[in-house]
């Protein structure tokens, strides 16, 4: 009889001979079932379009079919049924293709109610376990699906088994790219490759590793650093051994130290350039208060006048080394008015021209026909252009052919300045706004770090754009708002 543990089955019994399709269902009803009868084929399969059934009986041969021709139509309408099958001349052949057919159960007429009963309770059994894995999976499928985190399955080899949706999110890539590709050829950046498929390796040996980061491409290009515990999941736990991995992504905290490292070293650099500016400035005073005096007492001797305007050119160029660093090593301080854009890139040129000497360097605006004027620090805004100016006529071999490009809207403004230069490499790209980076011969290597400061004083932002075709060139992307920082602010 039905139990507790067992609750009673809803059972579909298919019997065309009527004294054992009663005898059936009086025991079946009996042991606590629910149990629906039918005489043919043609009623067991209306019956089961109209409700759901946990056990079919059913007998092999009936007046308009046979197990093995209803079979595939049952299991259409109730998959999950389990099926016995009763017949009075069994043979191989017939049990094979009952079995083929999907029957769980295979009995003998006249019908052992001991051994209907053992195996309903067989089939009971058994569906509760696929019903625990089944809970099991879903609940594994909801942990995979709505966590913050990377959980990666690998074999032993290192291809991709299985990758969460969270995964795709962060880095683009759908699963069906990633399914079946070596992780290390897919996910980890040349250089990173040798060193964690050596991890991959003593974690396979080891069974386990844990705090460990590396950087995975994205699809847009860059990278993110992903933080992983990895563990070995034995054959006793899958099919075959895998590697389950567990990744968080720290990429924005790895941003931030860098960012405070940053700014802490730059702080100490500033106050220490601040101090030898000042200390240097001085001497370089006294210096040039010296050759002036030299030259009133050597008027009309060529050669001195020669050496002493020698001296007087190099304590100039001096000064203008002491201004930049004074400059990078200053706080900036903002004095907003409304600023034309355009008028503020017209003079950086011209500053430029007239420092540089290249007149017959080029430069071409195309920008939409509005005004460009928003709330800014005009002669902030014309050191950027006139820094970037100078940058591109220093790199051109020849005479400079710098183009200025822009965007507006109601929010903000993008400018594009690029040039006709030799351009960057991506590790120059990734330092050319370091403080003391620098790709000319001569310079201080604070000019693009200066840039970026009053870009940043703006509430703005400044990139390198790499190209991916010829021409080559250097070419930087500026992002402003239209309303622009607040008034007097100031940037350490």
């Amino acid at each position: 009889m039905a139990s507790d543990q067992h609750p009673g089955l809803r059972i579909l019994l298919v019997e065309d001979d009527a004294d054992t399709r009663a005898n059936l269902r009086d025991i079946l009803e009996l042991d606590g079932h629910e149990v629906k009868a039918a005489e043919t084929a043609n009623l067991a399969e209306s019956l089961v379009s109209k409700c759901s059934f946990e056990i079919i009986v059913l007998d092999r041969k009936l007046p308009d079919a046979t197990a093995e021709e209803l079979l595939p139509e049952l299991a259409a309408l109730n998959p999950d049924a389990g099926v016995i099958v009763m017949t009075g001349f069994a043979n191989l052949n017939s049990t094979v293709a009952a079995f083929r057919a999907g029957a769980a159960d295979f009995l003998i007429k006249p019908i052992n109610v001991d051994a209907l009963r053992n195996s309903l309770q067989h089939i009971q059994h058994t569906r509760e376990i696929q019903r625990q894995l089944q809970r099991k999976q879903e609940f594994s499928n909801l942990i995979l699906d709505t966590a913050d985190a990377i959980i990666l399955v690998l074999d032993l080899d290192g291809v991709i088994v299985q990758v969460n949706d969270y995964f795709q999110r962060i880095t683009g890539w759908s699963q069906s790219e990633l399914i079946g590709e070596s992780w290390f050829d897919k996910c980890i950046p040349e250089h990173e490759r040798e060193r964690v498929r050596d991890v991959f390796l003593q974690t396979a040996e080891e069974m386990r590793s844990r705090d460990i980061v590396n950087p995975i491409p994205t699809r847009d290009g860059s990278q993110r650093q992903i933080r992983w515990s990895n563990n070995v999941l034995t054959a006793s736990q899958t099919e075959s051994p895998t590697v389950l991995a567990v990744g968080i992504d720290v990429t924005d905290h790895i941003q931030a130290e860098q960012q405070l490292l940053r700014a802490e070293r730059l702080a100490g650099i500033r106050q220490t350039m601040a101090a030898i500016a000042h200390e240097s400035r001085n001497a370089l005073q006294r210096i040039q208060a010296g050759v002036e005096m030299l030259e009133e007492i050597t008027q009309g001797d060529e050669e001195t006048e020669t050496d002493l305007l020698v001296i007087k050119r190099a304590a100039n160029d001096l000064n203008l080394v002491f201004e930049e660093v004074r400059s990078f090593a200053a706080p900036i301080n903002l004095h907003l008015h409304p600023c034309d854009l355009v008028d503020a890139i017209r003079r950086a040129w011209t500053s430029v021209l007239e420092t540089r000497g290249k007149h017959d360097s080029r430069l071409t605006m195309e920008l939409p026909a509005d005004e460009w004027i928003f709330r800014a620090d005009r002669f902030r805004i014309e050191q950027v252009f006139r820094n970037l100016f100078e940058n591109a006529v220093a790199a051109c071999d020849d005479n400079a052919d710098i183009r200025v490009t822009g965007e507006w809207d109601h929010e903000s403004c993008r400018i594009i300045v690029s040039d006709n230069g030799p351009g960057l490499t991506s590790e120059q790209a990734d330092r050319i706004f370091e403080p003391f980076f620098t790709t000319k011969a001569k310079g201080t290597g604070l000019g693009m770090a200066i840039v970026k400061r009053i870009i940043s004083a703006h509430d703005g932002e400044i990139r390198v754009v790499l190209p991916n075709r010829e021409p080559l060139g250097a070419t930087f992307e500026i992002c402003l708002p239209i309303v622009a920082t607040r008034t007097g602010s100031s940037v350490q």
